[in-house]
């Protein structure tokens, strides 16, 4: 299952995270999870995982901001202690990076909901299902 992320590229300021975050509000576009990685100088990167990744770009580059669209892999672990680095162990043996990681709200109680990229989504994709790992999908419980 194929989940889209969108990285904004924006100011680092609350007032300018704040506007992207304000333009989705107004489109109707509910913000799943972000993670906000500063350039080291007055801007930043603004990944987020939206209901409506189309309509968010749209939204988005109508504004003017850039938007850039990745492949991103969101599973669902145990939250619990463990329950990460369990799901990261079925990785061990494969040439998989990991590009980076942050988490998602998760509806469900006990379920931590974890983003990552990877140098190979589709094949830590296959690992994952091959070892019974809940793949969640942007716009359901994520």
């Amino acid at each position: 299952m194929n989940n889209r992320q969108l990285t904004v590229l924006t100011g680092n300021s609350a007032p300018h995270v704040g506007n992207v975050f304000s333009i989705l509000s107004q489109a109707g576009v509910n913000i799943r999870a972000h993670c906000l990685v500063d350039n080291g100088d007055v801007n930043c990167k603004l990944r987020l995982i939206v209901s409506d990744p189309d309509k968010a770009v749209g939204v988005l580059e109508g504004h003017k901001f850039t938007t850039v669209v990745n492949d991103v892999v969101i599973i669902e672990t145990d939250d619990k202690p463990g329950g990460l680095s369990r799901i990261l162990k079925l990785l061990e043996g494969h040439d998989i990076q990991i590009t980076y990681t942050y988490t998602a709200a998760s509806e469900t109680p006990g379920v931590a909901v974890m983003v990552f990229r990877f140098s190979d989504n589709a094949q830590a994709r296959k690992i994952f299902v091959q070892n019974g790992v809940n793949l969640a999908k942007a716009g359901s419980r994520v």
